[in-house]
């Protein structure tokens, strides 16, 4: 039974048939990332060397290209249940943020339902670059010991800074926001994917598959172990 919703979810995800519209674009993001934990402490290193967004091709006369290539790093800390990272991103075309992102992590039902809350808060280094927003909510079910299966909510929100006093709240525009699917596998060797197929609540026609490889490298000081209840 197990096998046969791996094989079903599979096809959902990466048959883009499955939807009825007869016209639709579709954007492809191409994620990996490489993460590295030392053990027994709380420090935690991400890198996406090459984050890709593949868009349809008329989005070249808007700039240049089609797609658009990013390189991440973010630094950061376990505590209790939530990491806080120090974030900054350097996209192809020349723009590039600094910022935070924060994540609460909890589980449910004796660590089968496994919850992600994700803000990313980021401010532009150039002219390039806008501010912006994210809020990321993941949530998924292990349905095998190494196969999850979930849904992916994704929001991305420009927002102007400084702004004028007499707005009543920070303007937000540009907005994105996705959801859909997901299903996670367990890969040996430390690798796992992430695989969703979202559809935009903004956009009518609009739909993004989402691929994420990510490798975890985990490195033990042999010669001593710190405990850290506070942060684990």
């Amino acid at each position: 039974m197990k096998r046969l919703f791996t094989i079903s979810f599979i096809i959902l995800l990466l048959n883009n048939a499955s939807y009825s519209q007869d016209e639709f674009e579709m954007w492809y993001k191409l994620s990996p990332e490489i993460r590295l934990n030392i053990k027994y402490t709380p420090w935690e290193f991400r890198l996406r060397p090459d984050d890709h967004i593949i868009l349809p091709k008329y989005y070249s006369q808007y700039i240049g290209q089609n797609h658009i290539g990013r390189t991440d790093v973010m630094l950061g800390a376990n505590i209790w249940k939530f990491k806080l990272f120090s974030y900054s991103k350097f996209d192809y075309l020349g723009s590039m943020w600094t910022g935070a992102r924060f994540d609460f992590n909890t589980s449910l039902f004796n660590k089968k339902l496994l919850i992600n809350i994700q803000e990313r808060l980021f401010f532009g280094l150039n002219e390039e670059s806008d501010n912006h927003y994210y809020l990321v909510q993941f949530i998924r079910y292990k349905v095998a010991k190494k196969i999850q299966a979930g849904v992916l909510s994704y929001g991305k929100w420009k927002y102007a800074w400084p702004y004028e006093t007499d707005e009543e709240k920070i303007p937000f525009n540009s907005q994105h926001w996705f959801i859909g699917p997901t299903a996670n596998f367990v890969l040996p060797y430390n690798f796992n994917i992430h695989v969703a197929l979202t559809k935009s609540i903004f956009y009518e026609r609009t739909y993004m598959t989402f691929i994420r490889l990510g490798y975890r490298i985990y490195i033990e000081r042999k010669n001593k172990k710190e405990e850290y209840y506070f942060f684990h």
